[in-house]
């Protein structure tokens, strides 16, 4: 039982390192504020494009235009630019 108990802390630990080693959203990085340009970084395994999206439509409510789309060739950075529609 005390194996068992290991070995899903282990999972649930590995996880968590997997997203970023915070184990939480990454946060936005301001490109420009005067015009509302954002860079949103979702990097590692577990974090991915749809995350990235979720913080340009939380960060915009008016909604937002795509200025550029980045990712590393191994998959692992991957980053949005967007503009805060007025």
């Amino acid at each position: 039982m005390k194996l068992f108990a290991v070995l899903i802390t282990l999972g649930f630990t590995a996880c968590t390192a997997l997203s970023n080693p915070q184990g939480a959203a990454q946060p936005l990085h301001p490109v420009d504020l005067k015009n509302k340009i954002y860079k949103a970084t979702c990097n590692g395994a577990v974090e991915d494009w749809p995350n990235c999206y979720e913080r340009a439509k939380q960060t915009c409510p008016n909604g937002y235009a795509l200025k550029e789309r980045t990712q590393s060739p191994l998959g692992g950075k991957r980053e949005l630019v967007f503009q805060c529609k007025q």
